[in-house]
């Protein structure tokens, strides 16, 4: 068994204007976990993920924070200790509308490599910027 402390461990920052910052703990290709990916995605006030979905479901946990999740349209409060699963297929968006950063753990089954999941994100943060 390994414990991971959290706050070791290196991520990758996105840019604008999907500014996060984001920490893969386990995947097929982080620690040899090919069940899963357990993310933390640390969202800045004001900022938020893109509108997108998925080919497998997603687990998203509110660590710390507010906002609002956007699942096909409809507007949902999050804040500290809620939860909420996001269906294969769904189109979704989370965005930070609090003053302090909101905190997500996120678990995809089957586990994403690492370029497949933030790999992504990231191009979809260059793409916005053209």
């Amino acid at each position: 068994m390994e414990i991971i402390k959290c706050w070791e461990e290196n991520g990758e920052l996105i840019k604008e204007p999907f500014k996060r910052h984001i920490k893969l703990f386990y995947g097929p290709d982080k620690r040899n976990i090919p069940e899963l990916n357990f993310t933390q995605a640390i969202i800045y006030p004001g900022s938020g993920t893109d509108y997108h979905l998925h080919d497998r479901p997603e687990l998203i946990y509110v660590v710390h924070g507010k906002g609002v999740a956007i699942c096909e349209g409809e507007e949902y409060p999050i804040e500290t200790d809620c939860v909420f699963w996001v269906p294969t297929g769904m189109m979704h968006q989370v965005k930070n509308t609090g003053d302090e950063t909101l905190k997500l753990a996120t678990i995809f089954i089957p586990g994403y490599t690492r370029e497949e999941h933030i790999g992504r994100i990231r191009k979809a943060a260059e793409d916005a910027q053209q």
